[in-house]
């Protein structure tokens, strides 16, 4: 069974390849819920935000902050900034909960159930977490739901917030998310689908690389579990409970259980913590870039829509980033 030295380096060059490339498909994504932005400051927020939501607990939150800070000082309003983060959060949430449909079923024609228990007991256990998802989409799909959720946070908030301040705030969120969402959906998609699918591959490439001896099947399913725990944020990118759960998922199937240790291990290293020292240097390139030049507020690079007209633009806060 291959020690970590004893994989080839052609497989660690072609995976990092992998990674790189999910990083830039993922740009499709950000680009389409904020136009205006660049893919390569896209990139830019995506790993700095990243890197922040790595090494922080509840690091989300400190990621949205930063790339908050960026894209206003590359002349973005904070109504763009709000529009673009829930709109990638949303569509990372989709995906991830997406997944148990379109690939648990395909281990079931070479495993019992009872192999498949790890992986349906962590989709029952997101099924809160999709539910108040849920409930957010649906304030925000629609005009009124929207102007009665800032109804009631009005009622809650009284004390501190002058009144009517939040159903202003969700109704212009809802009226900004929809257009964006209604003339760039397919681009939204598209990324996202495309970013998946290498992560995956990734995945894949990092066990065949351990000789973990799996199927395409077993590997789809600890994918799958490996998605949903990134959202459980517990701890900064999921870090010791993703491994757990995705080693555990993997090794109720037939394989090398050394093989799949350090494929997870592998695979953990590229998609989680060598986004935080490439992150990092980007972050730090940014602020010395920023220290030699005066803070200015620029035009978006393309024409906006009505959305973003009162916006701006932004980047990657997967933090879930996110997405985890």
């Amino acid at each position: 069974m291959p020690a970590a030295r004893d994989i080839h380096p052609d497989w660690l060059v072609a995976l990092v390849l992998i990674w790189v490339a999910g990083l830039l498909v993922h740009t499709i994504t950000l680009t389409a819920a904020l136009p205006g932005l660049t893919h390569r400051r896209a990139l830019t927020l995506s790993l700095t935000g990243s890197a922040i939501a790595n090494v922080l607990p509840l690091g989300g939150a400190a990621g949205v902050a930063l790339n908050y800070r960026m894209a206003k000082r590359w002349g973005h309003s904070g109504a763009a900034i709000g529009t673009y983060t829930v709109i990638t959060n949303a569509w990372d949430v989709f995906a991830k909960f997406l997944l148990p449909v379109l690939t648990l079923p395909a281990p079931m024609v070479e495993t019992s159930a009872v192999n498949l228990a790890v992986s349906y007991a962590v989709v029952g256990a997101a099924l809160a977490l999709a539910t108040l998802t849920g409930l957010g989409l649906v304030t925000l799909s629609s005009p009124t739901a929207a102007a009665r959720a800032g109804g009631v946070a009005d009622r809650v908030l009284a004390r501190w917030l002058p009144p009517g301040t939040c159903r202003e705030s969700l109704v212009a969120l809802q009226a900004d998310t929809s257009q964006i969402v209604r003339t760039s959906w397919r681009r939204l998609s598209i990324g996202m689908l495309l970013y998946t699918a290498l992560l995956f591959a990734l995945l894949l490439g990092c066990l065949t690389a351990a000789g973990a001896g799996l199927s395409i099947g077993a590997v789809l399913a600890g994918f799958t579990v490996e998605r949903l725990l990134t959202l459980a944020g517990l701890t900064p990118g999921g870090a010791g409970i993703v491994e757990v759960g995705l080693a555990s998922t993997l090794l109720t199937f037939p394989g090398a259980p050394v093989g799949v240790a350090l494929g997870v291990l592998l695979y953990r290293a590229l998609s989680f913590g060598l986004e935080i020292p490439v992150g990092g240097i980007v972050l730090v390139g940014w602020l010395w870039v920023q220290r030699r030049t005066p803070s200015r507020h620029q035009s978006p690079t393309q024409p906006a829509t009505r959305g973003a007209t009162r916006h701006g633009n932004s980047g990657d806060a997967e933090c879930p980033g996110v997405t985890a």
